[in-house]
């Protein structure tokens, strides 16, 4: 016969249909009709000797034997004859539901599930290789890889919250404020110069000072200059101021500062064309003095490159740009996750494995793993030992008393029908044996 599905699991209301097998009503009929047919033939003297009438008793007692088996059995699960009117002391597991349940829970927190026997098994509970047979199957590797994969998702689509990047911009300034830049710098900066690696850089720097020239850029600053000179050499004496306003009525501060403006403008082009131009070399010879000044740690050198980096911290702007960087930063990791072939998952089972296999190797570790786990599910025993009582007492309030004796039926209902076989065989064999003595004594 099928089992059952598990009963937990079903409605209320659609207890599932118990497993039987109907040993005991057929132990039950037979000794009934075997009764009926032994009385037919003893009433018509189909069968008068001794032997008959020891049969006749067999059957007669197997039949009482069965019967009340049956209705032993039966008050167990459910009232007899009916819920209206019912015999005394039958539906027994729902009439003693209350004393039932709580020695199911004291039977299984206190017996089966005590501390004891919960440590004693613990003691042969060995982790390690638990994890490692079951991370060898692929199907629960790739399960495992899937769920770190969905985390790491999980955690990548929170990098664009504002709360990362402020975090992110006071760290970079912190670090940036007190980080010793000079000896590091100066050495870097001078094999850059030894190397001729600073070509691109002067390149760089005259193409756009000139386009500012050539824009009217300095005009203005160049003229505010020049009437601070005139102004200063006014100062030197009458002759002085004679000269300067003579020379006034010959030229205007303003052509004179678009001149210059252009003479800058050219002469950085040629700086910019001219790979050997001599200002190079001088712009390499003051980078490369002001970086062995910062490798041997001179004050001056210092405080400059302190300065600049006390000017970094307080005005660079790195909001912005730190949170554009989270944000494509969170897209690729989106993207990399998605795609089962992508180098961030090779990288994933690639530690995996390591791990993996570290762990094979490594017996030390595999104990320590398994005095571990023993450890902290015997301090949750002890500690929580009453959650165990409290499960089964919910589980069990869950019940109807339908789906109670449901549940207790199918699991023994079918081993009580040898009770009532057993019952029919034993009453006809003691039917058999009191016959048999009156037989004899009375013969």
């Amino acid at each position: 016969m099928p089992t059952a599905p598990d009963l937990p699991h079903q409605h209320p209301g659609n207890p599932a249909r118990p497993r039987r097998n109907h040993l005991g009503s057929l132990s039950l009929a037979c000794a009934s009709a075997g009764f009926v047919a032994m009385l037919t033939l003893r009433r018509f003297n189909l069968a008068g000797g001794p032997g008959w009438g020891l049969l006749q008793a067999g059957f007669e007692a197997g039949m009482v034997g069965g019967c009340a088996d049956w209705f032993a059995v039966s008050a167990l699960f459910r009232p007899i004859p009916s819920r209206r009117l019912r015999i005394p002391h039958t539906g027994l597991i729902v009439e003693q539901r209350h004393h039932l349940s709580r020695g199911i829970v004291d039977m299984v927190q206190h017996r089966w599930l005590s501390p004891e026997v919960l440590a004693e098994h613990l003691q042969r509970l060995q982790a390690s290789r638990f994890i490692l047979e079951r991370l060898a199957s692929p199907g629960t590797r790739s399960r495992l890889l899937g769920a770190a994969r969905d985390l790491l998702g999980r955690l990548a689509g929170s990098l664009d919250a504002p709360e990362i990047a402020g975090f992110l911009d006071r760290a970079l300034r912190d670090q940036i404020g007190s980080l010793d830049l000079g000896p590091a710098l100066g050495g870097w900066l001078q094999a850059r110069v030894l190397a001729g690696d600073t070509a691109p850089l002067w390149d760089c720097l005259a193409g756009t000072l000139a386009r500012s020239a050539e824009q009217g850029d300095f005009q203005g600053p160049i003229r505010t200059l020049l009437k601070k000179a005139a102004e200063a050499y006014k100062d030197h004496g009458l002759l002085q101021r004679l000269k300067l306003g003579l020379g006034e009525l010959l030229f205007d501060y303003d052509e004179l500062g678009a001149s210059l403006s252009g003479a800058f403008a050219a002469n950085l082009r040629n700086l910019r064309e001219d790979a050997r131009h001599p200002l190079r070399q001088q712009l390499d010879e003051h980078l490369l003095g002001f970086a062995r000044s910062l490798s041997s740690g001179d004050p001056e050198a210092r405080a400059t490159l302190d300065q600049l980096q006390r000017r970094l911290v307080e005005h660079a702007e790195l909001g912005p740009f730190l949170a554009h960087m989270l944000s494509r930063l969170q897209a690729t990791l989106k993207a990399q996750f998605a795609d089962p072939d992508a180098h961030l998952n090779h990288l994933l089972d690639r530690i995996f494995e390591q791990l993996l296999q570290g762990l094979r190797g490594e017996p030390d570790t595999q104990a320590r793993l398994d005095a571990w786990v023993r450890r902290t599910v015997l301090d949750l025993v002890q500690n929580h030992h009453s959650v165990i009582g409290e499960m089964v007492t919910s589980s069990l309030a869950k019940l109807s008393d339908q789906d109670l004796v449901a549940q207790i039926e199918d699991k023994i209902g079918a081993d009580l029908q040898y009770i009532r076989f057993n019952g029919a065989v034993v009453g006809g064999l003691v039917g058999v044996a009191l016959a048999a003595i009156r037989l004899m004594l009375g013969a």
